[in-house]
């Protein structure tokens, strides 16, 4: 199965989503300035698109595998393609994807979504009985939270 089943899955994805994150758009960093393998390969004919779509689909698995909302992935998508779409333009668009980080951008996109995620071991059946899903639901009804929970069971 490719979905997340517990905690430790999560922990991997986010690991994965770090990784790619950093190899396509920070692998030099100078300051808050940096420059991967996205923006170096697109001077290279094919290299660049293809590595670009590589990663992003890298990061559309792990939304999938972490059970992210269907609109958070259509956004990633997006934001890939446009990515993925500019390396492919003649000079000025090699100048945009180095600029563009849309991997980034993508990445921090999905952490957010997950950091605003609670996430139960196992299913719905197993948890609504204990008092930690009692509570959170409880906060979630009195608007005291806005957050989105999911069973990994």
């Amino acid at each position: 199965m490719i979905l997340a089943r517990s905690h430790i899955d999560l922990h991997n994805i986010r690991n994965s989503i770090e990784r790619t994150k950093k190899l396509s758009d920070n692998v030099i960093g100078i300051g808050p300035l940096g420059i991967g393998l996205d923006g170096l390969l697109t001077w290279i004919p094919g290299a660049g698109e293809l590595y670009s779509l590589g990663a992003g689909l890298l990061l559309i698995y792990d939304g999938v595998r972490a059970r992210a909302a269907p609109m958070v992935l259509l956004q990633m998508t997006a934001i890939i393609v446009i990515d993925t779409l500019a390396g492919a333009a003649k000079t000025l668009g090699k100048l945009a994807d180095v600029l563009f980080t849309g991997h980034k951008w993508s990445a921090d996109l999905l952490l957010n979504h997950m950091e605003d995620t609670i996430y139960f071991e196992g299913s719905r059946k197993d948890v609504q009985s204990s008092p930690e899903y009692k509570e959170i639901l409880s906060r979630i009804r009195a608007g005291k939270e806005k957050r989105r929970v999911v069973f990994l069971g």
